[in-house]
């Protein structure tokens, strides 16, 4: 298969949780360096990388966003190949508003970029979750309102 998945759940709402992948100010706390990001379908998306002393930029547009459900757009890697990333933004459970899951999809891989981007996004990933939870990492016994409330 030439796709990877990774994903975290953060101590936020699914709006805030999605607010990382779509506001400059946002996205550049984590995932990259120089950004442009018009937060529309069919602009810009526009992020410069580095990853294990590798650095690249990827400018594409913004290839689909439903709110608070999924954004989609294409990433060109640093081979110069084009691949599509889809993330999807999920409610932990149905009784909290307090945990966001965050499931990143990346397509269209070859095999030497299957494994640069799965520590690219698991790396990433990480980042955008220290900035929500702290060395919190959620898991499913965490699952309940009251230790969720608690945390804040």
């Amino acid at each position: 298969m030439n796709f990877i998945r990774e994903g975290t759940r953060l101590n936020a709402s699914v709006g805030q949780g999605m607010r990382f992948f779509l506001i400059e100010k946002e996205i550049n706390k984590w995932l990259g360096k120089s950004i442009c990001v018009n937060n529309k379908v069919n602009q810009p998306y526009h992020i410069e990388f580095e990853h294990e002393g590798l650095k690249w930029e990827s400018s594409t547009i913004l290839l689909e966003k439903d709110f608070e459900k999924k954004i989609k757009f294409d990433m060109i890697s640093p081979e110069a190949q084009k691949s599509t990333v889809e993330v999807y933004f999920m409610p932990c459970t149905s009784e909290t508003e307090y945990c966001v899951e965050i499931h990143v999809m990346h397509y269209n891989l070859s095999q030497n970029e299957k494994e640069f981007f799965q520590g690219f996004w698991r790396s990433k990933l990480n980042d955008l979750r220290q900035i929500f939870n702290g060395d919190w990492v959620i898991e499913d016994r965490d699952l309940i309102l009251s230790v969720l409330k608690s945390s804040f």
